[in-house]
């Protein structure tokens, strides 16, 4: 072929390829336009969609504390309150001399100080052969006297052990515990050095003035004569006069 015919078909050529790359570089421009518009659609509505987003997780965040609240308040508000059953059961009338701490207190009338006055005595004398005797315990008059007459007895083998010392007692109230009977003798005690137990095993008297002896030792550093232990007003004169021989300083 001449190099007249070459030139012609060159052209051709050249022509077709500029025409190829533009028809790409035309549709690249417009695929990557698109893109470019498909991003900003897109852009724009998860901006608004995470603002949704946070604000849905806020109130639902606001929603579980108001549940979690509700349930708390209905958590109190039905749990069943717990009552204790404090009474005892005791059939009446019982025996003055088997009767415990409990079984006094469910009398009428009959607090826990008095019935520990009422134990504290039995244990001083031995044995209640009458319900009279119980006019020796601090805090019972007559009138308690009768009432408790409803609530307790004394076992017939019990009365066998009246004393004269403890009949005499009958028909007047004496402050304290009979001071000598058959079942415990006097004994004599230091009352500077003796704890309330011994003080009271000793002098025949019931533990609670017993302690209250101790209690004035105490305060006071001390007895120094014998007739400092009325100070604590366990004892009057006249028990005094009986005891003294067996108070030791």
């Amino acid at each position: 072929m001449s190099d007249k015919n070459k030139k012609p078909a060159f052209a051709k050529y050249a022509v077709a390829a500029v025409a190829a790359l533009l028809i790409i570089g035309v549709t690249v421009t417009t695929v990557m336009i698109k893109a470019k518009r498909k991003e900003v659609v897109v852009i724009d509505p998860n901006s608004n969609n995470v603002e949704n987003t946070d604000s849905s997780d806020a109130e639902n965040k606001k929603d579980n504390k108001q549940d979690k609240a509700e349930k708390t308040v209905k958590t109190v508000t039905e749990k069943p309150v717990e009552t204790k059953q404090t009474s005892v059961s005791v059939s009446f009338p019982i025996d003055i001399n088997k009767a415990d701490l409990s079984q006094l207190c469910a009398i009428d009338g009959v607090g826990e100080s008095t019935a520990q006055r009422i134990l504290d005595y039995r244990s001083n004398v031995g044995v209640i052969s009458s319900l009279d005797m119980l006019l020796n315990v601090e805090g019972i008059g007559k009138k308690t006297l009768t009432k408790l007459e409803n609530y307790l007895y004394v076992a017939e083998s019990d009365k066998a052990a009246t004393t004269p010392a403890q009949t005499t007692t009958k028909s007047t109230k004496a402050i304290t515990a009979p001071l000598v009977t058959t079942a415990k003798q006097l004994s004599q005690v230091n009352i500077n050095t003796a704890d309330a137990v011994e003080i009271s095993q000793a002098l025949l008297i019931s533990l609670e003035k017993a302690q209250k002896i101790v209690d004035t030792r105490e305060k006071i550093g001390g007895y120094v004569t014998k007739p400092e232990i009325m100070l604590s007003q366990a004892i009057t004169q006249s028990e005094f006069v009986e005891l003294e021989k067996y108070i030791l300083i």
